[in-house]
């Protein structure tokens, strides 16, 4: 697998056998989209709806029996400006096979109906734990699901679409906007413990626009194997929070527990749960709050099957809370455990962000080709939790601390541990001269490598390249240093400070 143009000698070598490994990505489930060809031949949304409805939900019901794709033409739904109306709660499911289509995602607009009591707009459940009894064969396109957060606020649990137990789901061209919880919900019933599994998704050239970022996620996974969300665009997502319990105002998105991102991989933590095979690639992701990929994945020692394969390449991330996070195991299980996440960042551009990336409690995650810019906070290989075999190589941090303490990337307990030709460049705070690019700032680092990273300090920012805490230790016997460009103290001395 190639995995970086002009990745060689002992920095190609490095990742390619942390690929090898244990991290080939990704078997995918999902199926070609639905919306590359043209429909057959099916019947109009309208044709179904009947004087005494109140809005156009029951028309939709009527026109999905007929087992063939439903046409939504734009302008033509029962609200005032053309809009289709449609509510439904936990009790309304979607047919296998039901192909819903419109004119265009700016023209063919589903509102959330306000003459029912609907938390969603669509829901589907298969009734299911058995994945052979999933509802299958879903596809939407060219429209639009909206709620209005601007006017009600923050809602967690409102969702404009939660799917429950289905297989081969093709979302082409659909705009979700104005959701007030979460745009689109793979889950697992609207029920704590209900075991139901989602397979082959497919989210493509979307838009999820969450207006005034007072939103939880734009997608939220709660089961899934096999899942692919590519080219599709994320605006304004996620309410920042102020980290205080709580829901908070709900017209304030700056207050109460912050959300975890634009798209959330998180389970409920039940031993049944599956997450694994997914794929995120080629998006933009633009303002919010949270993580533009949050994973917030249960301890793969306490599942039947190991959450694994998550591969989040080539996307751009600008102006937002967050990059990325992953979360995994508790304590230093990391460190012991033979169940492996593999996960692999590769290829992302991340600028103008409050954090490029926190890592914690994972084992086997490799941070590759990415560049990370001007990033106000520092990056977090360590939180809570340990993390093993990682490779962080052939990155760009670039101006990455910028605000106190004003240091690039840190560094708390782990094992195997690879940083292999990475560039930092102008680590620290503007007008500062104290800057760091790489601190170990807590608990016990062993088996780590550095090798072939170079530290450059063009305006005068960075005044370390590597520092060590008091409350941390670097193992001395496992350290392995080489081929360096160091930029103050030497590396050697630095990871070997006197106590």
């Amino acid at each position: 697998m190639k995995i970086q143009s002009g990745a060689s000698g002992p920095v190609g070598a490095l990742v390619r056998r942390q690929v090898v490994a244990g991290m080939v990505l990704v078997p995918m489930l999902a199926t070609a989209a639905c919306g590359k060809t043209a429909p057959a031949k099916g019947v109009s949304l309208p044709d179904f709806r009947q004087p005494s409805d109140p809005d156009d939900t029951a028309a939709l019901a009527r026109a999905f029996a007929t087992g063939k794709p439903v046409h939504a033409p734009a302008g033509r739904g029962s609200g005032s400006d053309g809009r289709y109306l449609v509510g439904n709660d936990a009790s309304a499911s979607l047919p296998s096979g039901a192909t819903l289509s419109g004119d265009g995602l700016d023209k063919t607009i589903f509102a959330r109906s306000d003459v029912r009591k609907s938390p969603f707009i669509l829901h589907c459940d298969s009734g299911s734990p058995d994945p052979a009894r999933n509802i299958t064969g879903l596809c939407f396109r060219d429209l639009s699901f909206v709620d209005d957060v601007a006017r009600l606020g923050f809602s967690e649990f409102s969702y404009l679409v939660m799917l429950n137990g289905v297989s081969e789901v093709h979302f082409d061209r659909v705009g979700f906007r104005g959701f007030r919880g979460d745009g689109l919900h793979l889950g697992s019933s609207v029920t704590a413990r209900v075991e139901r599994h989602n397979r082959g998704i497919t989210v493509s050239d979307c838009i999820f626009n969450g207006v005034n970022a007072n939103n939880r996620n734009a997608i939220s996974v709660i089961d899934v194997d096999g899942l692919i969300v590519e080219a599709s665009r994320f605006i304004n997502v996620t309410r920042r929070g102020d980290g205080s319990a709580g829901a908070g105002d709900p017209m304030n998105p700056a207050t109460g527990l912050g959300q975890p991102g634009a798209i959330d991989l998180e389970p409920n933590g039940d031993a049944f749960a599956i997450v694994r095979n997914v794929t995120i690639r080629n998006n933009r992701f633009t303002g919010g709050g949270g993580f533009a990929v949050a994973l917030l994945l249960s301890s793969n020692d306490v599942l039947r099957n190991a959450q694994r394969n998550i591969l989040i390449e080539r996307n751009v991330i600008r102006d937002r809370a967050g990059g990325f996070e992953a979360f995994g195991f508790a304590g230093n299980a990391a460190m012991t455990s033979n169940r492996a996440y593999n996960i692999m960042i590769r290829n992302n551009q991340v600028e103008r962000c409050d954090k490029p990336f926190i890592i914690s409690g994972i084992r086997a995650i490799t941070i590759v080709g990415n560049q990370f810019r001007d990033c106000h906070g520092h990056a977090e290989l360590g939180y809570l939790t340990a993390n093993a075999q990682a490779v962080v190589a052939n990155n760009l941090f670039e101006r990455v601390g910028g605000l106190v303490p004003g240091y690039a990337l840190w560094i708390r307990e782990g094992q195997d541990i690879n940083l292999v030709g990475n560039r930092f460049i102008d680590a620290g705070i503007p007008g500062g001269r104290d800057g760091v690019a790489i601190a170990v700032v807590a608990g016990t680092v062993r088996g780590l490598t550095m090798r072939a990273n170079t530290f450059r300090n063009i305006e005068g920012r960075t005044g370390q390249a590597v520092q060590v805490f008091r409350e941390a230790k670097v193992d001395q016997a496992s350290l392995r240093i080489e081929g360096n460009g160091a930029l103050g103290v030497p590396l050697a001395q630095a990871l070997n400070p006197p106590r």
